[in-house]
């Protein structure tokens, strides 16, 4: 497997994780000081994204997020990179409410010690929110602030 391709993977388990609920294995796609965007603010390091995830996925009943184009440029020699990928989710909330997302992430890499790939940073850019007719908000949602 080339470095690029375990990058992808790296997207893949993130998105795979959101999909199961699987918090553990969510957190593990993230480096110790990473920073996580999604326009509530940036929250910084791995126990306060786990608490901000935490907080998240609580409500919903479900999610499926799908990553879907994108690309990376990587540093081998550093172990660092970047990139962006677009990705879909679709939603139902504890209050029964279905949701439609679609946004890109803007990324950032680091090879770890341990040789494996984990963002050091994720930024959310959201391009639609609503119902899956396309009928709502596209842009950000309302009180999105990107920092």
């Amino acid at each position: 497997m080339t470095e690029l391709d375990e990058v992808r993977a790296l997207v893949h388990r993130y998105a795979d994780a959101v999909c199961r609920d699987d918090r553990a294995a969510w957190i593990d796609t993230w480096a110790e000081g990473a920073v996580w965007e999604i326009g509530r603010g940036p929250v910084q390091g791995r126990a306060a994204i786990a608490a901000a995830f935490a907080r998240a996925m609580d409500l919903f009943d479900a999610v499926v997020q799908l990553a879907h184009n994108g690309e990376a440029t990587l540093d081998e020699a550093a172990g660092t990179g970047h990139g962006r990928w677009y990705m879909s989710e679709a939603c139902r909330t504890r209050t029964g409410k279905n949701l439609h997302y679609l946004g890109y992430y803007d990324d950032r890499y680091q090879r770890g010690e341990d040789g494996a790939w984990r963002f050091t940073g994720r930024t959310l850019t959201w391009l639609y929110q609503g119902p899956a007719d396309l009928s709502g908000t596209f842009g950000p949602p309302a009180g999105y602030e990107r920092r």
